[in-house]
């Protein structure tokens, strides 16, 4: 896949039981694997797929073009000048912005937004302004979406439904893209910045959010992460996307300490803490990866 290689290394065995055993490996994961990596962008959100089929795919921008070029020239190959789909979960700042000059860089096969939410920043205006000038194919995010990714991987549109929700905290975060990716006995729940009332309208409408790991949402905002949430995701690992001492506290006391109580004191990994991490997995087996 052409990853670059981090500092650490650390396999997870997949177990029936709640405790994860960590052992250590001597290789990292050859290709044909699904590659998650969770890219440190600072305050803000962006998710970059390798599928087993050797495609790409991008989740989110980030608040910085620049910061996003970088990772991305860090994480993908040095010949690679392709995206097969970009996905924009929602239309905040810190979603959007980096994805304005991978537009223009990168050739962007596809992109899925949840088209129909009122919200026009700058950002998004410039953003979408490139995908209409350039001619780039896109389509609505619906709930019941399914890509085949090869090899075995799927992705699942959770979120949102085809009739948004309205008169929620925040209608624009829970009528955002939420994302089930799996491969075998392994899988992802992406759930971007979805609150507690978002949250709440899943697990209602039950659909399939265990997970083996899980994107906390809203960088760890208090928000969202609920413990109805927690125990029917019932994650291993949980991933929060947060930029070092950000001004809004991310992630909560609150929410680290219900993290703790389900997937142990060392199985949440913070992109402020650890840089840029990346999960690998052959369906089976979970590996993963930190910067620092």
């Amino acid at each position: 896949m052409g990853l670059a290689v981090f500092t650490n290394l650390v396999l997870i065995p997949l177990l029936i039981i709640a405790i994860l055993t960590w052992a250590a490996v001597v290789a990292v994961p050859e290709s044909d694997k699904l590659s998650v990596s969770f890219l440190d962008v600072g305050q803000g959100d962006s998710i970059l797929i390798s599928t087993p089929s050797g495609q790409y795919i991008l989740i989110d921008g980030g608040p910085s073009s620049e910061k996003l070029c970088l990772e991305l020239g860090d994480t993908l190959p040095f010949w690679e000048r392709t995206i097969d789909m970009v996905v924009l979960t929602h239309a905040h700042d810190d979603h959007v912005t980096g994805f304005v000059e991978v537009l223009r860089r990168y050739r962007v096969e596809q992109v899925l937004y949840p088209e129909g939410i009122e919200y026009m920043s700058n950002a998004y205006s410039e953003w979408f302004s490139v995908i209409e000038e350039k001619g780039i194919k896109h389509d609505r995010a619906q709930a019941g979406q399914r890509i085949d990714l090869g090899g075995g991987a799927t992705l699942e549109v959770l979120n949102p439904p085809l009739d948004f929700l309205e008169g929620t905290e925040s209608d624009i975060d829970n009528n955002g893209v939420v994302l089930h990716l799996k491969m075998g006995e392994v899988s992802f729940l992406l759930t971007a910045d979805l609150y507690g009332d978002g949250e709440l309208y899943l697990v209602c409408e039950r659909v399939e959010l265990k997970s083996t790991v899980l994107q906390v949402s809203h960088h760890g905002s208090s928000t969202s992460t609920s413990e109805i949430f927690l125990a029917v995701v019932d994650p291993k690992v949980a991933v929060i996307s947060a930029g070092a001492d950000n001004r809004f506290g991310h992630p909560s006391d609150d929410v680290m300490a219900r993290l703790t109580e389900k997937v142990g004191e060392n199985n949440t990994y913070l992109t402020s803490e650890r840089g840029t991490i990346t999960f690998t997995t052959d369906g089976e087996r979970l590996w993963v990866e930190t910067e620092r």
